[in-house]
């Protein structure tokens, strides 16, 4: 079983968007889609609880948790199994082919892998939004690499990195929920962090602690506007200077600092 979980405030046109493509990628395809509305005032509940019946719409009073905290409110409202495919879907997103879940999957089969992630691309460009996450020497933080330059064969190849985004991201049920445990008792991503890091901390979570791969999938034609949730409620980047404190006390000395390596090889780290 994939379960799809997806987070939206406001964001309706999106979700049909996202509908229209995602739809035909999961074509023998057992999954749930589920989808967190976050107190929308834009009809979203009632128009998509008229959809499939694998798709699911739960309705939260407000917009008031934040990224974590809503991903392992509905991980938990959908009561998955152990070994369910989890995958982490953002609702600005179009899928510009049928197989990049496929080979998402494909890769997460593999018994050394416990996250998987995807290339993609600047809505409606060849441009890379995501290609790996890498870790800056200068600052010592996370980046995407190579964001904004072109997409080339080199972009296509499976590598493995640290971290992926969350933005479009495969695990597993089981991986996913002990990767934390909050103060409140819930499992899953580490609700400290607000719209920032939480997702390289859930990537660290299961490649330092749990000591499995984290791959990034260049096969996938994916399109992603990246953060239009959070432009429409940019309060949440007044957080930045706590998550950044809190990230580096956490995982400080765990990660490597390893940006020139993938900039200065184009085969570092291949993934089969």
């Amino acid at each position: 079983m994939l379960n799809i979980y997806t987070l939206t405030w406001n964001g309706l046109d999106k979700l049909i968007k996202l509908r229209a493509s995602l739809i035909p990628c999961l074509k023998g395809i057992d999954y749930q889609w589920w989808i967190k509305d976050n107190g929308s005032t834009d009809g979203t509940v009632e128009a998509v609880s008229k959809w499939d019946d694998r798709i699911h719409v739960v309705a939260y009073k407000n917009n008031v948790q934040n990224f974590s905290q809503g991903m392992n409110f509905i991980f938990n409202e959908s009561k998955p199994n152990d070994n369910d495919l989890t995958m982490l879907l953002n609702n600005d997103v179009v899928f510009g082919d049928t197989s990049s879940i496929n080979k998402m999957i494909g890769l997460m089969n593999n018994s050394d892998v416990g996250m998987v992630g995807a290339r993609l691309l600047f809505t409606g460009t060849d441009k890379l939004q995501h290609a790996g996450v890498v870790f800056n020497p200068r600052i010592g933080m996370p980046m995407h690499f190579r964001a904004n330059e072109k997409s080339d064969d080199a972009a296509e190849k499976n590598r493995v990195f640290q971290v992926v985004t969350g933005a479009v991201a495969l695990t597993r049920a089981d991986l996913y929920k002990n990767a934390f445990k909050n103060k409140s008792g819930t499992c899953g991503m580490d609700e400290s962090y607000h719209w920032a890091f939480d997702d390289v901390d859930l990537c660290l979570a299961i490649n330092v602690d749990m000591k499995k791969k984290v791959i990034y999938c260049g096969g996938t034609k994916i399109f992603h506007e990246e953060s239009a949730t959070l432009k429409k409620n940019p309060a949440n980047k007044l957080f930045m200077s706590h998550n950044v404190l809190y990230f580096k006390k956490k995982w400080d000395g765990r990660y490597n600092v390893d940006q020139a390596a993938y900039s200065n090889d184009p085969k570092y780290n291949l993934y089969k």
